[in-house]
């Protein structure tokens, strides 16, 4: 044998040696055999991926995964459907969990159904507030305004206890003699940013926006346990829903620090990116402060939510023309002093705050747009949020484009509101509402959410009415607006990587890439190429925030 052939046959056995060395990596938990979205760069399908320390370290082919990682933790999903973790852009989680402790009048058909739900309310302790939520009147028989409403049939049944019912969209309440009488409201009172409607000169027991806060000043408020119990027990249904991000649009500071500590207790797994509420405590604390954003793995506290207007619904929604159901001179109104809301703009500016501001009618949304000008001053990275966006007129859509506003939309609003909102302003003015296509083109971006609980919390109904403009009852047929559709994966990616990009979070979540948080779903459906009537039946098999399951059908 020579000596070259020699060397070749000891090189051989050495590489051989060292490859029966390599042994797997350990990790902690491997996903395999499964059909996995990575809504990346180029939106790879992948069949298997490697988590450690709540990350993904390696994603791929089944044989990549399985010959170079090992876990006793092994999770064959039969080939099912795996997306990130999905992200409502607007909801209100603590209030969602707050209300499901109080009457449920969403199915009411007319007020005297609602009469009958409350006659079934114990009535043990009279010094106790009666609390419902979600009646509609737009989902009654035709009626009249400002006729439609009162509240006398309440003042018979309740002569002695307090009663306050909100309307679905939060920007109206109800109330009954009783409640009026114990917060001592004079029938002058003048609301800026609301109102107190009464009829020759006797309460309707309707008041709408700004004006709410009269009573619900009197009403106590939850403690601190009442409220970890309402946030754990909403927890559950987002779990279940797919969800692992929650952008909750509006909260004081209190809340925010019991959110922080049942994170760090690993009491509330789900992720949390908190706007704070606009009011002067509010400011003072995280300005004067702390003087800085949030910036943890499940919390994120860097935005200030403000109102430029009420709800079309209520119809405190601020219009540029009359509303065109009700009186000529009814135009709704602006909730916030422009002259304050430009001030704290320029703080939140320059403190490295983001700004995300309700805006519904066409006038409101025009305002703060131009506010939003002032400050950002041409291309940026900003981030600043049109939260709804919901009516905007076409000479003001450049404004998303100029200075990379981003707009943040509820897809399900536009499938319920269709029956009634054309009533309200007509035609012409209903056809620059809801207008998510021409949104997503000026930035080629937008994100989604729900505004639970005023809408369903459900993340697919928000992706059926996106990409089909349809409610949940299949209606309209053809689809309402259809022009203003989304396409399957922009309206995944809304929810989603886009979604996070509105929250400055794209490093951390949003797709499935290698370094990134392993928040994601199993669905028992492709949603990217099922048929329409498949959307609404494909269920959540699992969750995952940070590689643990946290649910499992």
């Amino acid at each position: 044998m020579t000596t070259k052939r020699f060397n070749h046959i000891v090189l051989f056995f050495h590489i051989l040696s060292n490859l029966s060395c390599v042994r797997p990596k350990s990790v902690d938990t491997i996903i395999h055999n499964a059909t996995i979205f990575s809504l990346n760069q180029d939106n790879m399908i992948y069949e298997s991926m490697a988590i450690k320390n709540g990350k993904i370290i390696a994603i791929g082919k089944e044989n990549q995964i399985l010959n170079k990682y090992s876990s006793k933790t092994k999770i064959d999903l039969k080939k099912q459907f795996v997306f990130p973790g999905f992200i409502d852009s607007h909801c209100h989680f603590l209030q969602y969990g707050i209300q499901k402790e109080k009457i449920n009048l969403e199915k009411a058909k007319s007020f005297d159904e609602i009469i009958s739900i409350l006659k079934k309310v114990n009535q043990k302790d009279s010094n106790s507030w009666i609390q419902g939520y979600g009646w509609d009147q737009n989902e009654w028989e035709k009626i009249s305004y400002p006729n439609y409403l009162n509240n006398k049939k309440l003042n018979q049944l309740f002569p002695n206890q307090p009663v306050i019912l909100s309307r679905i969209d939060g920007h109206a309440i109800m109330v009954n003699q009783k409640a009026i009488d114990i917060a001592k409201i004079p029938l002058d009172t003048i609301i800026s940013g609301g109102r107190i409607e009464y009829i020759n000169g006797d309460y309707t027991g309707i008041f709408i926006d700004n004006a709410m806060d009269l009573i619900f000043n009197k009403i106590p408020e939850p403690n601190e346990y009442e409220k970890k119990k309402a946030l754990l027990k909403a927890q559950k249904d987002c779990l279940a829903a797919g969800l692992t991000t929650l952008d909750i649009a509006g909260l004081d500071y209190q809340d925010i620090e019991l959110i922080q500590n049942l994170h760090h207790s690993n009491e509330l797994k789900i992720r949390i990116y908190a706007m704070i509420s606009d009011n002067n405590e509010n400011f003072s604390y995280f300005i004067d402060s702390i003087g800085e954003p949030i910036l943890e793995p499940k919390l994120t506290v860097r935005s200030f939510k403000f109102f430029a207007d009420g709800s079309l619904g209520s119809r405190g929604a601020c219009l540029i023309k009359p509303y065109s159901d009700i009186n000529k001179n009814h135009y709704g109104q602006i909730l916030t002093n422009m002259d304050n809301y430009i001030k704290k703009l320029n703080t939140l500016n320059e403190y490295g705050f983001q700004a995300c501001t309700h805006a519904i009618g066409d006038s409101a949304n025009r305002e703060i747009l131009k506010a939003y000008s002032k400050i950002l001053k041409g291309h940026n990275d900003k981030r600043w949020r049109d939260e709804h966006a919901q009516c905007i007129d076409p000479i003001d859509l450049h404004y998303f484009r100029d200075f990379n506003i981003i707009p943040s939309v509820q897809p399900t609003h536009a499938t319920s509101d269709f029956i009634w909102a054309l009533t309200r302003i007509g035609k012409e003015r209903l056809n620059n509402c809801y207008q998510y296509n021409t949104l997503f083109n000026q930035n080629q971006l937008i994100i989604l959410g729900t505004d639970f609980p005023v809408e369903g919390i459900n993340p697919l109904q928000t992706f059926y009415a996106a990409v089909y403009r349809k409610n949940k009852k299949n209606r309209p047929i053809g689809g309402f607006q259809i022009k203003e559709a989304l396409s399957n994966i922009d309206a995944i990616k809304g929810m989603t990587f886009w979604a996070t990009l509105g929250n400055f979070e794209e490093k951390n979540k949003g797709s499935l890439e290698i370094g990134k948080f392993a928040d994601f779903i199993v669905l028992n459906n492709d949603i990217t190429t099922c048929n329409e009537n498949e959307v609404l039946k494909t269920k959540v098999l699992r969750t995952f925030i940070g590689g643990e399951q946290v649910y499992k059908n």
